[in-house]
C-alpha cells in the first residue's frame, strides 16, 4: 500500500475471488423498488418475500382423461373379469365438481377437471370401455391413484418466492398461477458504460485508417440489459485523462456503477490510473492474478464505483462476467450472486501451459466442454455460442482432450 494525498491506493495483484469480495463490500444495494406488470418482469429480482394467496391447484383434480370412482369398487378388476359401474355424469376442465359419487358409480373426467366428492381415485380411459351408460373397468386401483390433491403444488400462505429471486419463466408462471398481475421488484440499476481509446469509431460512421468500431459498449450494454439493469452509454472518449475523468464523473452523477474498457494497463496511453488520481478515487485493486484481463482496476469515487476493464473484447467480456455480473447481482438484491459452476471433460485440448490462472471460452453440453478455435483476448467472434468460461488453475500444463475441467456458466 502507498499513500496518495488522502486516498489509499492498492497496487498488489489479487485473486478474482478477493476482487469480487472488495467490489461487493464497496457498494450496497439502494433498496429502491417498483411494482411492474408480470409480463414485464422477466429477469427482474423480487423485492419482497412472496407467499401463496391460494392453494395450487385450488381443488382436487384429475391428471388424465378417465373416470373418477371409489377404489373399493375396483377390487378384483382385470381384463378377464372387469368391474362394471354406472356412469353418473361427465365433467370437463372448468366445470364445477359433479355431485357426490355413490358406491357403484363413476364419473367421466377430462384432464384438469375437478374430482367429485366421494371419489378417491381416477382410472385411465385406456383401462376402461364405455358400454350403454356403464363403464367396464379392467384394472384394480389403490386409494388416491392418479389423483392430484388441492394444494399439492403450494398451499395458501406457504412461502412462494423469497426476496432476491431472479424471475425466470417458471417463477413468472408460479405468480400468474396465483392470479397476480404485478410484482414488486428491485428498481433497475443504472450502469454507466464508457469505451475509451482514440482508435475507436462509432458504428455507422466511416472507418478511418487505424480505427476500429467499438464493440465493447454494445456487448456490455446487452449483458447489462439481460441482467435486468439499465445501461447508460457515455460518449466515446479519446485518450486524454482530463476528458476521460470528465466523462466518468458525468456518468457517476447518475449511475452508482460505471464500467469502462481500455486504458487500464501500462502503455503510454493507458490513462485510467491517472484518471483515478484526478477523480481522487480510492483504488480497491489494480491487477488480477488471472488471464485475460489481468490489468483490471476498481475504484471507489465518492459514493459510486468504477470498474475499469481491459479493452480487448474477450478480456472485457470475461472480466465483466467474472466481476461485473456478481456485483450487479449484489446491487440488484439477488440472493445468489456467484455464477453456477459445472464440471466435465474437454472435447478438445488446450495447447498452452498456464503459468497463471486462465479462463477459456467454451460451450458446455452437460458433460463436455467444446472449445472453439481462437483464444486470443482480442478475438470476440469465437465467443459466439459459448455459454461458459473454463477455469484453468495456475501451473497447469497443456490440456489434452478428455482432461477434467471446471467452468463458470454464463447464464
Amino acid at each position: 500500500m502507498e499513500q496518495k494525498g488522502e486516498r489509499e491506493v492498492a497496487t498488489e495483484r489479487i485473486s478474482l475471488e478477493e476482487a469480487v469480495r472488495r467490489l461487493v463490500e464497496a457498494l450496497r444495494p439502494s433498496g429502491n423498488w417498483e411494482e411492474i406488470p408480470l409480463e414485464a418482469a422477466l429477469g427482474r429480482v423480487t423485492a419482497w418475500d412472496l407467499e401463496a394467496r391460494i392453494d395450487q391447484p385450488p381443488f382436487d383434480r384429475s391428471p388424465l382423461d378417465g373416470y373418477a370412482l371409489r377404489h373399493e369398487d375396483t377390487r378384483g378388476a382385470s381384463a378377464e373379469h372387469p368391474v362394471r359401474l354406472r356412469v353418473a355424469g361427465c365433467s370437463y376442465a372448468g366445470d364445477p365438481p359433479a355431485a357426490m359419487l355413490r358406491p357403484g358409480e363413476a364419473v367421466r373426467l377430462m384432464t384438469g377437471s375437478p374430482i367429485p366428492p366421494g371419489a378417491d381415485c381416477v382410472i385411465r380411459q385406456e383401462d376402461t370401455r364405455a358400454e350403454d351408460g356403464m363403464v367396464a373397468v379392467f384394472d384394480s386401483l389403490e386409494r388416491h391413484q392418479n389423483y392430484c390433491f388441492r394444494g399439492e403444488d403450494v398451499h395458501r400462505g406457504a412461502p412462494l418466492l423469497p426476496r432476491g429471486t431472479r424471475l425466470d419463466p417458471p417463477a413468472i408462471g408460479v405468480l400468474a398461477g396465483q392470479g397476480m398481475t404485478a410484482v414488486a421488484v428491485t428498481a433497475r440499476l443504472p450502469v454507466g458504460i464508457l469505451s475509451t481509446g482514440s482508435e475507436l469509431a462509432p458504428a455507422g460512421g466511416p472507418l478511418g485508417p487505424g480505427k476500429i468500431y467499438d464493440s465493447n459498449a454494445a456487448m456490455l450494454a446487452a449483458r447489462i440489459t439481460q441482467a435486468g439493469a439499465s445501461p447508460q452509454l457515455g460518449a466515446g472518449t479519446a485518450d486524454d485523462p482530463t476528458l476521460l475523468a470528465a466523462g466518468i464523473a458525468a456518468l457517476l452523477e447518475r449511475c452508482p456503477l460505471v464500467v469502462t474498457t481500455g486504458g487500464v494497463s501500462v502503455g503510454a496511453h493507458d490513462y485510467l490510473p491517472e484518471v483515478a488520481r484526478i477523480l481522487r478515487a480510492e483504488i480497491l485493486f489494480h491487477g488480477l492474478q488471472m488471464k485475460p484481463g489481468s490489468p483490471a482496476m476498481a475504484c471507489r469515487v465518492g459514493g459510486g464505483l468504477l470498474l475499469a476493464l481491459s479493452g480487448n473484447p474477450f478480456a472485457a467480456a470475461a472480466g465483466f462476467e467474472l466481476m461485473g455480473m456478481p456485483l450487479l447481482r449484489h446491487l440488484m438484491g439477488q440472493r445468489t450472486i456467484l455464477a453456477r459452476r459445472v464440471r466435465g471433460r474437454l472435447a478438445e485440448g488446450f495447447p498452452k501451459a498456464s503459468r497463471g490462472r486462465r479462463f477459456v471460452r467454451a460451450h458446455f453440453t452437460g458433460e463436455t466442454f467444446h472449445l472453439p478455435e481462437g483464444h486470443s483476448s482480442g478475438m470476440l467472434a469465437s465467443m459466439v455460442g459459448c455459454n461458459c468460461l473454463v477455469d484453468i488453475p495456475a501451473g497447469s500444463p497443456a490440456l489434452m482432450p478428455g482432461s477434467r475441467a471446471e467452468a463458470v456458466m454464463i447464464e
